[in-house]
């Protein structure tokens, strides 16, 4: 991951970045020891929010979910002891997503996905 976010520009620069991406469909995973884990794909991002205070402090909490209240799917994901983080840049120079880095390494992507088109049918 390159080109960082200072961490003092972190809460405003998170706060911009959800306004700019709300709803779009999205795609989570988490990269550590363990390998590549996908959290979710397709749901909505509802927000990104950087905590400064708290037992959470130095967080960065990941919501995602339903388009309506009627819509039950929701994910809340939480990245403790955050240590970097990065606009994930597409080859169009569109943001494609974000990465988040912790103190240990373990990386989240988050990821915005083309929703599959449906196909036509004829009767």
């Amino acid at each position: 991951m390159s080109g960082f976010i200072e961490r003092n520009q972190w809460k405003t620069f998170l706060d911009q970045f959800s306004k700019r991406n709300q709803l779009r469909a999205t795609r989570l995973e988490v990269i550590g020891d363990i390998g590549a884990q996908e959290e979710e794909k397709f749901l909505p991002l509802i927000g990104v929010s950087f905590e400064t205070k708290g037992d959470a402090s130095g967080s960065v909490e990941i919501i995602l979910g339903g388009e309506t209240a009627a819509d039950p799917r929701h994910l809340t994901h939480t990245v403790s002891n955050v240590a970097r983080i990065t606009p994930l840049i597409g080859a169009t120079s569109l943001e494609d997503g974000l990465g988040i880095e912790d103190k240990d390494g373990v990386k989240t992507l988050l990821r915005f996905e083309e929703l599959p088109e449906l196909e036509e049918t004829s009767s």
